[in-house]
């Protein structure tokens, strides 16, 4: 669907729906992640986005920016307290010691992938492990994840684009990436595209996105969040933005 047609979907259900009032004003963030979210002409789009601006309208938040910073700054941001909401974050329980979260708003399986043509090969997970290089994105799901899982051949880059990079390059062995946007995901780093890579071995993972809120964001106001999610989960509007950027009747 065009991005015409996406906004007035938005458009339309957000004027269908009841606001509630909420006098902050918070500092909301993402990071540049299609299909999630993205920058177009310094305009922020993606579904993710897209759902958040509904959820904004829903709890009188009509004033917020949606500000990109590179994922490790965003996460600190986040954790000092020095801004409010970042999405989409993966929940896990160490990550529930800093953070509240509203969702989930996606769900995604996660796979290895590798440059294709490469002679590396896994059968399981523990083979991963035994790679010379695996390139994740510090502090991301992926990087807390594996290692959490013992991993100890981990590179760490400063965003996912280098990461495919890389790979491309053979720097690295393995990049982990969910499957359902890696496509999107790679149409928007120049020069590389999904037919230079392959998937390799099982499942990593399946993960849900959530929007994560500060600690010091008040629990009446992440609730309200998580009402509004669940209204528009139930009244249609939610699952009508995810069949704009992906196959209908695919939501897992």
């Amino acid at each position: 669907m065009n991005n015409h047609i996406r906004t007035s979907v938005f458009v339309f259900f957000l004027l269908l729906m009841p606001v509630q009032v909420f006098a902050g004003h918070m500092k909301i963030m993402t990071e540049n992640y299609p299909p999630y979210s993205y920058q177009v002409d310094d305009h922020a789009e993606g579904f993710v986005v897209d759902i958040v601006r509904l959820l904004m309208g829903q709890v009188g938040e009509h004033s917020s920016e949606i500000v990109f910073y590179p994922w490790p700054r965003a996460y600190q941001k986040l954790r000092d307290g020095s801004s409010d909401v970042l999405f989409p974050m993966a929940r896990t329980p160490e990550r529930e010691k800093f953070f509240k979260f509203v969702g989930p708003v996606f769900s995604n399986e996660v796979h290895f992938y590798r440059k294709k043509g490469s002679s590396i090969n896994i059968d399981s997970f523990e083979d991963a492990k035994k790679v010379g290089k695996i390139s994740v994105t510090r502090d991301d799901l992926y990087h807390q994840f594996l290692k959490e899982k013992g991993f100890t051949n981990l590179d760490v880059s400063s965003c996912q684009r280098s990461d495919f990079r890389k790979l491309l390059k053979g720097y690295v062995d393995l990049v982990p990436m969910g499957d359902r946007i890696i496509r999107e995901f790679l149409k928007e780093v120049p020069d590389i595209d999904e037919s230079m890579f392959e998937k390799v071995g099982p499942c990593v993972m399946k993960a849900e996105g959530y929007i994560a809120f500060a600690a010091h964001i008040p629990d009446g106001v992440v609730l309200k969040w998580q009402k509004a999610l669940d209204g528009i989960k139930k009244g249609g509007a939610y699952q009508l933005i995810i069949d704009s950027y992906f196959e209908p009747c695919k939501e897992k």
